[in-house]
């Protein structure tokens, strides 16, 4: 379920099967072109891989909206926004909450979050229809499937 009208009717209907929270992460900044540019691939790379892992897991996921910070920020500052972003968002409703991400600076950081950090490698994708981009997508997808049921099973 997603940040939508119809989605939340349901999520408020059915919250009692919805345990896990998925934050996408995301760093922005305009500094320059190129810098600017890559960090709108992983954007887009991060939503895309949210959006399937919604999917595959409808009626036991709920998909925030994106936590947006501006890039090489203070980290300690983006903590306490974060944490304080997925408590009020959770209200101690979710079991298991985690963060996506491209940016390996927050994996110095992930013992202080309220939430398992996932870190996603990133990749230059510039069709995101090509046959690659679906195999990469799909495989980054299966990885975290896989990792988000481990917690469930424990």
């Amino acid at each position: 379920m997603q940040w939508k009208k119809k989605d939340l009717q349901l999520f408020f209907q059915s919250k009692s099967y919805i345990d896990t929270l998925i934050i996408p992460v995301i760093p922005i900044e305009l500094a320059s072109e190129a810098s600017a540019a890559k960090l709108a691939d992983q954007k887009r790379s991060i939503q895309i891989i949210s959006d399937e892992l919604e999917r595959q897991f409808m009626g036991r996921l709920f998909l925030s909206p994106n936590y947006s910070y501006i890039y090489n920020q203070d980290y300690q500052q983006g903590i306490e926004l974060l944490n304080q972003w997925t408590s009020t968002l959770s209200n101690e409703h979710f079991n298991h909450i985690f963060f996506l991400t491209h940016d390996v600076n927050w994996k110095k950081h992930e013992s202080q979050l309220n939430g398992q950090l996932i870190w996603l490698p990133t990749t230059t994708i510039d069709d995101f229809q090509s046959d690659y981009a679906k195999q990469w997508v799909g495989d980054q997808v299966n990885q975290v499937s896989e990792l988000i049921s481990s917690y469930w099973k424990a």
